[in-house]
Order: C-alpha cells, then sequence, then structure tokens
C-alpha cells in the first residue's frame, strides 16, 4: 500500500477527492461490504480508511486483574493480525490507497468519531440483516452509525 506521506508524517490528502471509512471486522457481512464497495463505489483518486473496532476501551482493560488484562491483549492482537492481514491484502491486491485503523470501544461510536477524526465523506458498513426483534435487544450498529453519522452512509446488506 503506498500512500503520499507529508512531511509531518500525515498522509498528504490534497491528492484524494474522497475520504471513505469502510468498518469492517472479521465476518461474512463485512467481507461483503469491502467488495461491494471496491466492485460499485471505490475509485482510484478515493482514500480509503479501514476501521475495525473492539469492544473494550483502554478504561476498560486499565481497571481489568492481571489475568484479565493480559487475554484481552492478546485477544486484540489476534484480531489485529486477522483483520490486518485479511483487508490489508484485499485493499493491496484490488490497488485500493489507505490504510487500515483500530477503534477501541462501542463499534457504532468508534466508527462516527474516526469519520469525524478521518474527514470522512461518506461512511460505508455491512448490516446482519437481523429482524426488528433481534435488532431491538441486541442493537444494530448500522442503524446507529445511520442516525448519528455526519456524512452519507452505505449500507450493504446481502440477500438472504
Amino acid at each position: 500500500m503506498s500512500v503520499r506521506m507529508a512531511i509531518n508524517g500525515r498522509t498528504d490528502m490534497s491528492t484524494f477527492r474522497a475520504i471513505v471509512l469502510l468498518a469492517v471486522n472479521d465476518t461474512e457481512p463485512s467481507e461483503f461490504a469491502f467488495n461491494w464497495y471496491r466492485d460499485y463505489i471505490h475509485r482510484p483518486e478515493f482514500f480509503t480508511v479501514l476501521l475495525y473496532c473492539t469492544e473494550y476501551d483502554h478504561q476498560e482493560i486499565r481497571d481489568a486483574s492481571p489475568g484479565r488484562t493480559a487475554k484481552v491483549m492478546k485477544s486484540m492482537a489476534e484480531q489485529k493480525k486477522i483483520i490486518e492481514g485479511k483487508y490489508g491484502h484485499l485493499m493491496e491486491v484490488n490497488e485500493i490507497k489507505g490504510k487500515i485503523r483500530h477503534g477501541p470501544g462501542k463499534p457504532g461510536e468508534a466508527i462516527i468519531k474516526a469519520a469525524v477524526e478521518e474527514g470522512a465523506t461518506m461512511i460505508v458498513t455491512g448490516c446482519r440483516g437481523l429482524g426488528k426483534f433481534k435488532r431491538k435487544f441486541l442493537g444494530s450498529v448500522s442503524d446507529y452509525v445511520i442516525h448519528h453519522s455526519p456524512v452519507p452512509v452505505i449500507t450493504c446488506r446481502q440477500k438472504p
């Protein structure tokens, strides 16, 4: 992945027409969203930020017992390796310029926060396709993002 860098080490975004934040994880709906974005939305002049989230935040890790902290850190490192390996490869073979970053905390909130920090012009996310009843009790990341995003959101849903 080659990205033009500015003198201060930050990505030089002046050469990109749009910044797209794509929320990913290690699930089939997430891979579907990535492939849909690649096939229907992505353009060479777009900078793509892939964001993967973990439910843990820094305070939760600090307050945990040493054994629990070690377990959480190991789980996060394994998840990072899987996500960055899988999507880093997909970005490279599809010549998608961008980066992969982590968002701690609740996924919906982390996606909105990262979109603001990155200056995203749109958000793309997958959808598990929960029914109204399950969505009511389990919550829906895509619903949260749609209702709180400062930019347009594309929710990719697989056909059943």
